[in-house]
């Protein structure tokens, strides 16, 4: 296969998950740059939406507490995330086109900023596929149980009761009230958009989603059935019955297909196995299934 497909260069694009960083897209890398993929790509980058090496440095300008996008706010992931990508391929002389590999919550940051920022932007840039491992395309419970929003919560909690006694708190600390992982509970505002309507933008580009069905990946006899349990009526015996909703120990299984991608499941991959292409056997059959896709032309 060409990598350059008449005048245009294609480029990938690597996006981490919730609280990532780079090196947690190294496989594919790795893997997109071998042998077996030799001919498809000009380049391949790698990105982070994270001002600070593991995304947890609240003196950054953009950490946890930013939202994954927010009209009436300026600095959002998916805007540092298009000014990146533009930064990284400026110097370009040929037309772009862009895949984008993007993990977990990185999938709705890629999401947003093709929905909300980039419609004629830039006539020589083209997304042409978008590849979503585990994105919680419909929130996710983790999101969405009370006791187990605290993640980014406590943090910045931490982080202010720090400060006080320096008179270092400032109103951008209290940005946490829209940040990404409220953006992530199935309810929100944020994913009430995003999956409102398929944009032309949308539609033009091929979309496709992989899950995980393994859920052994975290804590598996406390993590799972605590966070991912579904209560409901047995209609033959008047008894409350509790039970455990299919998922890969982050995210719901049912909330990672959209209508409008081709969506594919490893049922023997956890969460962070949709990122191991070359260390875990459930990673290689993820790599395998997407191959086929990302040698087809464009």
């Amino acid at each position: 296969m060409s990598r350059a497909l008449g005048n245009c260069d294609r480029i990938a694009i690597l996006v981490h998950g919730f609280a990532g960083k780079k090196d947690f897209m190294n496989e594919i890398e790795q893997c997109l740059t071998s042998t077996s993929f030799i001919n498809v790509y000009n380049d391949v980058i790698n990105l982070s939406y994270y001002d600070s090496k593991y995304g947890l440095d609240f003196s950054q300008p953009y950490d946890l507490k930013t939202p994954i996008y927010d009209s009436k706010i300026e600095q959002s992931l998916s805007v540092h995330l298009l000014d990146l990508i533009y930064s990284s391929i400026q110097n370009r002389r040929k037309k772009v086109c862009l895949d984008i590999y993007a993990h977990s919550m990185g999938g709705l940051v890629t999401r947003a900023m093709i929905k909300f920022l980039t419609r004629n932007r830039d006539k020589n840039l083209k997304f042409s596929r978008i590849f979503l491992l585990g994105t919680p395309n419909h929130g996710t419970r983790l999101a969405q149980r009370t006791l187990n929003i605290p993640t980014d919560i406590l943090l910045t909690g931490l982080n202010i009761a720090l400060e006080l006694p320096r008179g270092g708190v400032s109103p951008d600390d209290w940005q946490i009230l829209k940040s990404q992982f409220i953006q992530m509970v199935p309810t929100s505002k944020f994913l009430e958009l995003l999956n409102k309507q398929v944009s032309k933008k949308e539609k033009s580009i091929k979309w496709f989603t992989v899950r995980g069905l393994n859920s052994s990946g975290l804590l598996e006899s406390v993590w799972q059935p605590f966070l991912f349990r579904k209560f409901w009526l047995n209609r033959e015996f008047p008894f409350l019955h509790i039970g455990v909703i299919p998922n890969d120990g982050v995210v719901d299984a049912a909330s990672v297909p959209l209508k409008h991608a081709t969506n594919l499941t490893v049922p023997s991959a956890t969460h962070m196995d949709l990122l191991k292409w070359n260390s875990k056997k459930s990673g290689q059959l993820v790599r395998d299934l997407l191959e086929p896709y990302i040698l087809s032309r464009i």
